[in-house]
């Protein structure tokens, strides 16, 4: 059956088996292989068509004999067709195909990653494959429905470590006694993505399963040790995962590896994980908590796809969240059952929550079920929406159906669908199966309408009642031209009554009767549990502030009122003002979380005034007497018995007690700063904060010490350190002579974009020329293929706010190759609009607020 989307292959021909086998060479950086693969022909046919990108076909036939009369290429659709001598029949045949490739340095499909070793320079390769990429090692059927079984075999120096999804069975020795042939066990049935082969010099520790199976953790020479922690997480969850999922793991063995060079964070090649430096390695000595939660993460992330993805894959990538969101939300779960006391819930809510709303509160946002069709349009998917969104809508789930059916739920789910494919349909009539609650008719419109609702509340003390309304919320404070509506499960706590009130709200505008008359306050939404804002009339709000000052309000219900506040701010819901009135409720706050959105507020709101020195000064004045308090109690130094989130909450008063102009904390950082180039110690949890306060008030001297740190760096996590200050210097020439550097030899094309995206406001203007003068150097380095840089580039200019600049961000998108990233374009001007009419709309607000604070305290 030909298939109407020319990018999606015709259903005819159905792959059942491979056997790869791949020969790297790492003097010229090509590699030879050779495939056959076992498919069933539906309908007899003379050509068949499969997925081929930068390869050269050398020959082609189908059983003995029968070769190929002429072989097409198709770039753009990136194919080849094999049309051979005599018709295919219906039946079962081998296709035998030789082939070529290069070992490229795009960090996607087979694709080379250096190292270093005593000095000397080493070459290794591996694999990247997500999303539509395994067609660029060897040609296939690469799409996620048409899983097959995989025999891989690498033939390689005989020095190197060659990993792949299974174990490898055979590795005989070649006569030369250079080259090995590793040969690896027959996989399950999987997606083409989820195929993954390592090349390089590796050492390793190990630990095993509860069933006995070997986990393996994998660094380059000299790195071993850093495994550590990572085998402790992954030891534990993946034990987690199979008592809550019902399910064990899949395969014999996991390895987890680390590479120096890696597009994303990591990869959830099955049984084959494969991670950025930073994302998998701890330096007992020089990492941060920070760090060791960071790694916990992520790998709990690619754990949990072992289950969600790699078990049951989504159909087609209008599905992907299947893949993202859960596992974005089981990632945590894992976290938090290992590190209780890291309060993973709570930075949850700054870390996915928030995302979540402020990337679909765009006009240009995209519902979670999207349809896709080429992989430019894929790859524009992996985004806060299919993560963030995708995540929390299932605690959202979660809350609503309670823990345990909503787990009987998954377990039907995989059970089901185990080494096959689902839809989300499929997911949401598991769930209703195990709840009995009505699942599809309450999700859908989460999945399949852009954006979320905002509620509107007014409470009338005389009835007792709650009178809600709701609309769809879009951050620029535009009208929804499609009246968007949703079922929204709302949760209701009130300062007289622990237990949690619930409605479920089906209609625009809703009535709640409630029980107990006069409440001090009423908190919608606890816990920040349903995907929605909330907007409360000005009584209800001035009673939930004396409630965040008396410490009244729960951390989550602080962090939820704030954000939602100064996000109705830059709508026109209410006066920016009001916003900050209901911030210096916030000033005895002691919780890092909630200080985090305080952060965000203060630095959206001196943005507004950014332009009015005077006022500005002012406001830093503000900004400094707010994180002052914090400061001085948790001051330089680790304090016996602190809390884990304390160690990051000083970090952050430093940082913003020095951003925000205080000249003591300037100092203390240089001479902490001083004291650690010349040999003496520099606590990893205050390190980054230390280096950007230097950097951003440094010179050159600064400058060239920091270049020697990045140079000397022994571990991934003081290498990103380094950079991040070098690309945060305030003064132009110096921030030129760093953005010279981001584009050489020295930085790896990982980390490249680091120096580009912690420009400051000073130098902010300067980075956006020097990367339009760049464009078509970041477009060869990342264009058409790599996940996230171009975006990451094109979002550079989304804090702009004057007309003059709006302008000249469209002129250039107007001129140059965004191709793969136009919905990217429009979410930057949009913002770029939002700036220009929150600022115009509110700037005088905002210092006239100052002028009567300012007046009142003299």
């Amino acid at each position: 059956m030909a298939s109407k989307n020319p990018w999606r292959l015709s259903r005819n021909v159905i792959p059942s088996r491979y056997f790869i086998s791949l020969t790297p060479d790492f003097d010229d950086f090509t590699f030879r292989g050779l495939s056959y693969i076992k498919v069933n022909i539906e309908e007899a046919t003379s050509i068949i068509t499969l997925h081929a990108a930068e390869l050269d076909i050398t020959n082609a036939e189908a059983n003995l004999g029968n070769k190929t009369k002429n072989i097409t290429y198709n770039k753009k659709h990136q194919t080849v067709s094999l049309e051979f001598i005599d018709q295919l029949r219906p039946g079962t045949r081998w296709l035998t195909l030789g082939f070529k490739g290069k070992l490229n340095d795009k960090m996607h499909g087979f694709y080379r990653t250096s190292y270093m070793v005593n000095g000397e320079k080493r070459w290794g390769a591996a694999t990247q494959f997500e999303a539509t990429d395994a067609r660029r090692a060897f040609p296939c059927f690469d799409e996620p429905d048409m899983k097959a079984i995989f025999t891989i075999q690498i033939i390689a120096p005989l020095h190197m470590t060659v990993l792949s999804n299974m174990p490898a069975y055979s590795i005989p020795v070649s006569p030369n006694k250079i080259n090995k042939t590793v040969v690896f066990e027959d996989t399950v049935p999987m997606s083409t993505y989820l195929v993954a082969f390592v090349v390089a010099e590796l050492e390793y520790i190990e630990g095993f399963t509860r069933d006995n199976k070997p986990v393996r953790v994998w660094a380059t020479p000299g790195k071993k040790e850093m495994c550590r922690f990572a085998l402790e997480v992954a030891l534990h969850s993946i034990k987690y995962f199979e008592k809550w999922f019902g399910v064990p793991y899949a395969l014999p063995k996991l390895d987890m590896v680390a590479l120096p060079d890696f597009a994303s964070g990591a990869m959830e090649n099955w049984g084959l994980i494969t991670y950025r430096e930073t994302a998998l390695l701890i330096d007992a000595k020089n990492s941060s908590a920070a760090m060791r939660q960071r790694v916990a993460e992520v790998v709990d992330h690619e754990l949990a796809h072992q289950w969600f993805g790699n078990l049951v894959t989504m159909r087609w990538w209008t599905h992907l969240w299947l893949n993202e969101g859960f596992a974005s939300y089981a990632g945590p779960k894992a976290v938090d059952a290992q590190f209780p006391n890291w309060d993973v819930w709570t930075q949850y809510i700054t870390e996915d929550y928030f995302p979540a709303l402020g990337a679909d509160s765009l006009n240009n946002t995209h519902a979670i079920e999207v349809s896709v069709k080429n992989p430019d349009e894929i790859r524009e998917i992996f985004d806060a929406i299919t993560y963030s969104k995708g995540s929390v809508i299932n605690r959202m789930l979660e809350y609503y159906l309670g823990i345990e059916a909503y787990s009987r739920g998954l377990s039907l789910y995989f059970d089901k669908y185990k080494f096959g494919n689902a839809t989300t349909d499929d997911l949401w009539q598991a769930l209703e199966e195990a709840s009995g609650k009505p699942v599809s008719e309450l999700m859908a419109r989460y999945t399949r309408q852009k954006g979320y609702p905002v509620v509107t509340a007014y409470l009338d003390d005389e009835k007792n009642e709650l009178r809600l309304e709701q609309k769809r919320f879009i951050f620029d404070g535009s009208k929804d031209t499609k009246h968007s509506l949703w079922h929204i499960p709302l949760l209701m706590q009130t300062g007289e009554n622990e237990n949690t009130l619930s409605y479920y709200m089906r209609d625009r505008k809703a009535v709640v009767q409630l029980n107990s008359r006069a409440c001090s306050w009423l908190k919608i939404n606890p816990g920040q549990s349903g995907f929605y804002r909330v907007a409360y009339s000005p009584e209800m709000i001035s009673r939930l502030a004396i409630a965040v000052s008396e410490g009244a309000l729960p951390t989550i219900d602080r962090i939820g009122l704030l954000n939602d506040a100064f996000a109705l701010a830059r709508a026109d819901f209410i006066k920016t003002r009001s916003a900050l009135e209901l911030l210096e409720a916030y000033k005895s706050e002691d919780n890092y979380n909630v200080w985090r959105e305080i952060e965000h507020g203060l630095n959206l709101s001196g943005k507004l005034i950014s332009a009015d020195t005077c006022s500005y000064l002012q406001f830093k004045s503000f900004a400094r007497d707010f994180f002052k308090p914090t400061a001085e109690r948790l001051g330089w130094d680790k304090i016996p018995g602190e809390s884990f989130t304390d160690i990051f909450l000083r970090s952050l008063a430093i940082t913003n007690m020095g951003n925000w102009g205080d000249q003591d904390t300037i100092d203390e950082a240089r001479r902490h700063f001083s004291s650690y180039v010349n040999g003496g110690e520099l606590d990893p949890d205050i390190r980054n904060a230390v280096f950007l306060l230097v950097a951003k008030h440094g010179g050159n001297e600064e400058f060239e010490k920091f270049i020697k740190l990045y140079e000397n760096a022994t571990s991934p996590e003081e290498s990103v350190r380094t950079l991040r200050a070098l690309g945060s210097f305030n003064d132009t020439v110096i921030h030129a002579r760093a953005l010279d550097i981001a584009l050489s030899e020295k930085v790896r094309p990982q980390d490249k974009l680091r120096m580009v995206w912690y420009s400051n406001k000073k130098t902010h203007t300067l980075t956006w020329e020097f990367v339009k003068n760049n464009w078509d150097v970041f477009l060869k380095l990342y264009g058409h293929g790599g996940l996230g840089f171009m975006n990451g580039l094109i979002a550079l200019p989304a804090g702009f706010s004057t007309q003059e600049q709006l302008e000249d961000v469209e002129r250039f998108f107007a001129t140059h190759d965004v191709s793969g990233a136009d919905r990217a374009v429009k979410q930057c001007l949009e913002k770029i609009r939002s700036n220009i009419a929150w600022r115009e709309r509110s700037c005088n607000e905002v210092i006239e607020w100052l002028e009567e604070k300012f007046s009142y305290r003299t």
